[in-house]
């Protein structure tokens, strides 16, 4: 493979947000999130663990294209 392409932490945490929420809301059938007592929309419990599952599957695709900045 050619040489990997150095990216900032941020962007690299971006990309893999992204993508992995994508994933998560074309392969869902269930609900995605839930509203909680504050009126904050968040993943329901099922669906958080699905997506850092998804999140761990990007990060080794990226990882096969690009490098994560160090800070």
């Amino acid at each position: 493979m050619a040489n990997k392409i150095t990216i900032p932490s941020e962007t690299w945490v971006e990309l893999y947000a992204t993508l992995s929420h994508y994933v998560l809301q074309y392969s869902s059938l269930d609900p995605l999130t839930e509203t909680d007592e504050n009126g904050d929309e968040r993943y329901t419990e099922g669906k958080q663990d699905e997506f850092c599952d998804i999140v761990s599957e990007v990060e080794d695709i990226l990882s096969g294209f690009f490098i994560k900045e160090k800070n």
